[in-house]
């Protein structure tokens, strides 16, 4: 009596890593070269870039526009300070105007 080998399962192994997740840093998907052959080309998602998904698009200009901003957000804080102390000076000096005028003494 001759024995045969079980029949091993065919299909797709669906735990196995994507071509897309190994090959385009999960950030693409695999096409297979123009021509056939064994290589694949990365078509990269929208704002990715490179020969494998690699680099973002707005890369390069993520400290600048950080600086930026934190720049921006300091020269509005430093602006409302500068206003919120002129406004007191202001209202000091009115009071000081008011009690003048009508006669009292208030030292300030």
């Amino acid at each position: 009596m001759t024995s045969f080998p079980l029949p091993q399962p065919r299909g797709f192994d669906l735990s196995l890593p994507t071509c897309g997740e190994i090959q385009c840093s999960d950030h693409g998907s695999c096409l297979s070269e123009l021509g056939g052959g064994t290589g694949f080309v990365c078509s990269c998602d929208l704002g990715y870039k490179g020969e494998a998904c690699e680099d973002t698009v707005n890369g390069a200009l993520s400290l600048p526009l950080t600086l930026s901003v934190l720049a921006v957000i300091f020269g509005v804080l430093m602006v409302a300070f500068l206003v919120a102390k002129i406004r007191q000076k202001q209202k000091k000096r009115n009071r000081k105007q008011q009690a003048a005028k009508q006669g009292y003494n208030i030292a300030v």
